[in-house]
């Protein structure tokens, strides 16, 4: 593809960033949305990608995004709601529950869509590493952001003034709401759609903490601890607000 991979234009240095108006990652998100949905509800058998990341849209050179790489793909046949199957994918983008169990639904697939939103919006990768806070997840940063009501914090800083700030709340927002812990509250990519597109009003909507596989070696050792809720403290404290109506 002309543009090569999303993740080479956003996550390849600030002057590949720039490219990459607030209008062309909202046209990336909404395509790749249109296609997990396809992909889910309308085709038939139904497909559930498996392996959602930004190395794997590739971008044409109007920047109209293609879900590539369905090596990893499974049909769910017959209506069948999950299938089982051993875990595949790749770190920060799996649902904690697909890599604890097996389980594959099509909420894995809007989980890892949840983390690739993230990633758009914020220019950044899904795990980052500083001096103050050692390894970080970007679901961690977003949730952290969401309770503070704090999310345009999260935004890329070279946007700029070029950024709507409520459809960047909205985004964000529905982001979160797709990397939920518990799988039976995100929502399914169809819905997540509309929700982007404001067709589906999300204020006041409760968004519960996110889940994070923090350490797929865990899992691989059989360990009780198969999954990392990097926000024990977080839950803790106030409850999660209901009104999502202000986060500037």
């Amino acid at each position: 593809m002309e543009n090569n991979s999303l993740a080479q234009v956003l996550l390849g240095g600030e002057q590949n960033r720039i490219k990459l108006r607030w209008e062309a990652r909202g046209a990336i998100l909404l395509g790749v949305a249109r296609g997990l949905a396809y992909l889910h509800e309308e085709v038939k058998p139904h497909i559930v990608h498996r392996d959602i990341k930004a190395s794997n849209i590739l971008l044409d050179q109007n920047l109209i995004p293609k879900v590539s790489d369905f090596g990893l793909s499974r049909i769910l046949r017959d209506n069948a709601s999950h299938i089982s199957t051993r875990v595949a994918g790749t770190l920060g983008y799996l649902a904690p529950e697909y890599a604890v169990s097996g389980r594959l639904t099509r909420k894995t697939d809007v989980y890892s869509f949840g983390v690739l939103l993230l990633e758009i919006i914020s220019g950044q990768t899904v795990v980052n590493f500083d001096f103050e806070h050692g390894e970080r997840y970007l679901v961690q940063k977003a949730w952290e952001l969401y309770r503070a009501n704090r999310l345009l914090q999260l935004v890329d800083p070279v946007l700029g003034m070029n950024c709507p700030e409520a459809d960047a709340v909205r985004y964000i927002k529905v982001g979160l709401l797709c990397v939920q812990e518990t799988a039976r509250f995100r929502p399914e990519m169809s819905t997540a759609l509309k929700m982007l597109t404001n067709e589906i009003d999300i204020e006041g909507v409760q968004i519960s903490q996110p889940g994070l596989v923090a350490d797929l070696m865990n899992i691989k050792l059989g360990q009780k601890t198969t999954f990392q809720s990097l926000y024990s403290k977080a839950s803790n404290m106030e409850s999660t607000p209901s009104s999502l109506s202000s986060c500037s």
